[in-house]
Order: structure tokens, then sequence, then C-alpha cells
């Protein structure tokens, strides 16, 4: 990316302390130890950090310029560094979010965005791998998706994509609407609303506000994707007025998918209904979840004019990321259902559905780690928890953490027998109790909040050949 000064300021609104309007910058970092020479560095501040304090040392790594707050400039002596660009501006975040949106407007190269509680990053990355088939493609990154990461990405565009697909993470108040503003986006997707991150957000209601924002602030000659299994984001797309395309699991939509079966090792496969045909799909993923996540993809590929073959052949061989539902062949016959990378209410009774159909004649053993950032709902979705166990008849539970009590006597009190019911004090320990009492046929699933480091269970069990 080459960008000139003077295109910077008119983006940000900035003003220029030093350094000529005409001169050139060869990227843009808000990290100081890995700018490039040439590049601009932006200062960003948060919390527990503060980029104006490694304003110089960026200089001093040949940055090209520095984009710092106007209130911080006194703070600076640029003794040899008077030939760098020195630009100034009110909010730095708010210049970065301004000038990748510069940037998106530049280009104008159509923007699939999508947020919700579950399923982003799979969806994301399903979309991706389908329009990669025939399109070169700008996708988010890892889990790049907040006010920084969003518009790193959007500043990697060039002429020579022919799509962009951005996923919008959201923890505070206002994030998806200036991600939305900042994107631009010319297809939105809701893949669901759910109980996640509640300490920041309160209630559900205050969710589905926050993730609406996208189909609220998108253009109207756009096209937004509707859920129809989810009502809230039913009720979201009511009010936009551009297409709107559905998909639906044994729902009427206009991608929909029936006659689903989790099959273990070998997937989860389910018939297409789309356009008039019935096609046969089989993912290499393990549980119904990942459905509308495929029919999402399905949707999205067919705005790009992407053929159904080629869909269905990157879907049939799309592979689930490290932690995600990732089933692991342990010796001796037993099955581990790796879904270590985060956990709230809903993911949970969903892995633990998957646990249920999938366990055949062997037993289910659950590995559950605390739910985190559910505020002031943390105790009763814990106990639901508990009470979601004892309905599916799970043979064997070992919980870990502060709420790890909550869910053992919640199931205990529906009916689970205490004595295949624990909490266990450590990672270790569930991996000791594993390795004594695991069985051929057993499915065991390992989950919990990305805090509770429940990779920890998986890595001891494959290291020690549970």
């Amino acid at each position: 990316m080459i960008v000139q000064i003077g295109e910077v300021l008119r983006a940000t609104g900035g003003k220029l302390l030093q350094g000529e309007e005409d001169g050139l910058l060869q990227g843009v970092s808000t990290d100081s130890r890995r700018v490039a020479p040439g590049e601009l560095f932006i200062a960003l501040k948060g919390a527990r950090f503060d980029g104006h304090h490694f304003a110089l040392e960026a200089l001093e790594r040949k940055a090209g310029g520095i984009l710092i707050e106007e209130e911080r400039a006194g703070d600076f002596r640029w003794n040899g560094y008077r030939s760098k660009a020195v630009i100034v501006v009110k909010d730095t975040l708010k210049a970065l979010g301004d000038l990748a949106r510069d940037r998106r407007r530049k280009y104008r190269t159509p923007v699939v965005a999508l947020t919700g509680s579950n399923g982003k990053t799979t969806t994301k990355e399903m979309i991706s791998a389908c329009l990669e088939t025939t399109l070169p493609v700008l996708k988010t990154e890892a889990n790049l998706n907040n006010l920084i990461g969003l518009p790193l990405t959007l500043l990697k565009l060039t002429e020579k994509e022919r799509a962009v697909v951005l996923e919008m993470g959201m923890n505070v108040p206002g994030e998806v609407r200036r991600l939305t503003e900042i994107a631009e986006p010319d297809v939105g997707l809701i893949t669901n609303i759910e109980k996640v991150h509640l300490e920041g957000m309160g209630s559900l209601e205050t969710i589905k506000a926050e993730k609406g924002e996208l189909f609220r602030r998108m253009r109207g000659d756009g096209t937004i994707l509707v859920n129809q299994n989810d009502p809230h984001v039913i009720d979201l797309g009511r009010g936009f007025s551009g297409r709107k395309i559905t998909f639906g699991v044994e729902e009427s939509a206009d991608v929909m998918a029936q006659k689903i079966e989790v099959k273990g090792m070998k997937g989860t496969s389910f018939e297409l209904i789309f356009k008039g045909r019935k096609v046969g799909v089989t993912l290499s993923l393990l549980g119904r979840h990942f459905v509308p996540n495929a029919l999402a993809a399905i949707a999205v590929s067919d705005l790009f004019g992407i053929e159904l073959e080629k869909v269905k052949e990157v879907l049939e061989h799309f592979r689930p990321f490290p932690m995600r539902m990732e089933v692991v062949r342990l010796e001796g016959g037993r099955s581990l259902i790796n879904d270590a990378y985060n956990a709230n209410p809903r993911s949970m009774e969903v892995a633990l559905e998957t646990l249920a159909e999938v366990r055949g004649g062997g037993r289910a053993i659950a590995v559950l780690g605390d739910m985190l950032e559910l505020g002031d709902f943390a105790e009763e979705a814990h106990r639901r928890l508990g009470e979601k166990v004892r309905e599916l008849s799970i043979d064997l539970l070992l919980t870990l953490g502060e709420h790890a009590a909550l869910v053992v006597e919640s199931a205990i009190r529906h009916g689970f027998e205490a004595e295949r019911a624990r909490v266990v004090e450590s990672h270790s320990e569930a991996v000791r109790i594993l390795k004594g009492m695991a069985r051929e046929g057993d499915w065991i699933l390992v989950k919990g909040s990305r805090g509770m480091a429940m990779e920890k269970v998986v890595e001891g069990l494959i290291e020690r050949r549970a």
C-alpha cells in the first residue's frame, strides 16, 4: 500500500505539523516493533496501552511518519526526525477507521460483512474458500475482527481483489455500528443472536440491537442474508429495504437444508434445496450447527456467480479450525471432540447435543470449563448447563472452574447420578481421571471459554495416549 500524505490528511481530517503533503508513505502500522521503513505509524491508545509512548521508537525504525493525537503533540521533541511526517488528529482510532474507509471507497470492491454470536469465523472462512475458486479475495485473517483489525485488513486492499470478506466482532456497544460505517458492506449477514458477552452488553435485547446495526447501517441497495431459524435475525431483517435472501434448516427458505445426519468421523450430511435442485452435501465437520454456515456460504457464492458444483466441492473438503469441534482419534478406539476455543450457553448446548448424537454404542463424556463474560447471568447459565447434561443422558461429567460446582449440583438435582459427576481442580486431574476410565468406543468432549485454557486437557490426552 502506497499512500500520499495529502490523502491521509483528507481522509482523517488531520493536520500536518511537519513533512510535505505530496510525500509518500509505504503503508500503515499500529505496532512500533514491526513498523517497516516508510510506513505511517498510528499511535493508538487503550485501557492498557498507549502507542504514543513508542512514537519516537517508530521513527528510529525508519517509519515514514507518525499519526498522533492533538493533545499529545507537545510531548515530543523531534530532534533528528525533522524530515518525517507528523500528523495530528483528535482520535487516532477513528482516524484509522476513516483511512480504511477511504481505501474501501477508492476501489469499490464488493464487501461481504458478517457478524453474529456463534459461527462467524467458520462462516467467513467458508465464504472466502468458495469465492476463492474463481476470484481474488481479501479476508479478515485469524480473529482480527475489531476496530483495529478490520481497518488494517481493508488497508491491504488493492486493485487486484474482486471480493472482500470481513468478520465483525463485538465486545462493547457501538462496535458493529462503527465497523459497518468503515466497511460500507454490499452484503450483510448476521449468523445468529445468542447470549454472549453479557458482561459488557447486559441483556440479549442489547446484543440484538448492537448486532442489528449491520442491517440498519447498510445502504438500501445492498443485500442481506436472513437466518430463518433465528427469530431475532428475522425481526432485524424486517426493516431492511433492500434485497433479502433467506436460508434455513428445515424451514422454507431460498437456500434450505433438510435430512441432516451427523455421521461421527465421517462428518455431517444434508440435502440442499436450492433453485429447484436437490443436492446431497457431506461436510467434513461434526455437528448440525455447521449446516447454516454452509447455507450462508452457498447463498453468498451464488451472488458472486460461483457455480454450485464448485461450492459443493469446497464445502465438502472444508476442514474444521483447531479447537472448533475438531475430532481427534485417540488410541484404544476412543474419540475426542476438541471444542476448547471458546464457549457460551448456546455453543455449549450444541456441543453437548452433538456429543450425545455421535456416541453410538460408546459412552458420552463431557469435560466442561466455565463459560466466561456472562455477568449476572453466569450462575443461571451454569445451572442450565447442568440441566442440559442430565437431559441428554451424558455418561460422565467433569467440570472445572469457579462455577464448576453449580453445573454438577444442577445435574444431580435434575436426576444425574452423583457418582458420574465430579468437579476437578486442574486440567491434569481431568487428564488423570480420563486416562484411568476411558475405554474403547467412548466419545470425549472438551469445551470451555478461552480463558479456561481447556486445550491443556486435550494436549494431556494426546500426549499420554489416554
